[in-house]
């Protein structure tokens, strides 16, 4: 049991590595790709980059998805910034940028043709410890606008660089307009709703899913990611994913050795006194 708990964390860590799709996908295509959002609000700079994972891999309600199961215990995902395709985008992001300034945001969303209850959504990190859902119509608005800031990221004449198109695991830096995630991350939100989304360089962010409602003014269900899962960036340039590390119970023979170690000390401890 030991073994394939070990087995598989180390199977999700080499998982990261592993491209989703060639360009970021939309919210629209009903599973957009995860994306990480890093700005400098102080020098007007933000980059953007497509961490090669997909909302259904991040799902954990809904009935678009079955469950992930991403939130369970010893799960470790990493991405490292200053490497390979995304390389590039860190360093002319960085050229503008004080690292000192950086907050970021992990995002993903579900905007299918579904009608019925859970089968829209939103994976979102979340810097709070409680979190306030958000209605129907709010809930569409941001998956909605985030699909608009995507398109207007890679086109929009304040993009200073993007490799999206090009590569699996692309990335993007804005320095004005649309380009800019801070557009979208109005007041460290999802478009100005709901629970604050964003943090600073360093934190740990908690994580978050919610999914539709079955009318406008109805709010869906929503849930804290299990087993203090967490995104973090750090000042190296690395975004990782983790949950709470397996806590190893120690098997009936190991037990039993444990026990026979311990008599054996009493023993001689009570010939040492005699």
């Amino acid at each position: 049991m030991k073994f394939q708990l070990k087995a598989l964390a180390a199977a999700m860590v080499l998982a990261a590595a592993v491209p989703a799709q060639a360009a970021i996908e939309f919210s629209s295509t009903g599973n957009s790709g995860l994306s990480l959002a890093v700005f400098d609000s102080v020098n007007n700079v933000s980059a953007l980059f497509d961490l090669g994972k997909s909302y259904s891999d991040f799902s954990v309600i809904g009935s678009s998805f079955a469950d992930s199961n991403i939130d369970a215990l010893g799960t470790n995902l990493s991405w490292n910034l200053t490497s390979g395709d995304y390389a590039t985008a860190w360093n002319t992001f960085l050229s503008s940028a004080n690292i000192a300034n950086l907050q970021f945001a992990v995002i993903a969303g579900d905007n299918n043709a579904g009608a019925a209850a859970g089968n829209k959504g939103i994976i979102s990190t979340l810097n709070a410890a409680t979190l306030t859902g958000v209605n129907n119509s709010a809930l569409l608005s941001q998956i909605s606008t985030w699909d608009s800031f995507l398109a207007d990221a890679q086109t929009n004449n304040g993009t200073i660089y993007q490799n999206h198109t090009v590569v699996d695991n692309g990335a993007s830096v804005g320095n004005s307009g649309k380009a800019n995630t801070q557009t979208y991350f109005v007041n460290s939100q999802n478009f100005g709703v709901g629970s604050v989304s964003v943090g600073n360089i360093g934190q740990s962010l908690a994580v978050y899913q919610q999914v539709s409602g079955a009318s406008a003014f109805a709010t869906g269900a929503n849930t804290i990611f299990a087993n203090n899962a967490t995104f973090t960036l750090g000042t190296n340039g690395v975004l990782t994913y983790a949950t709470a590390p397996v806590v190893e119970v120690p098997e009936a023979d190991t037990w039993a050795m444990m026990m026979l170690g311990l008599g054996f000390m009493g023993f001689v401890a009570r010939r040492k006194q005699a």
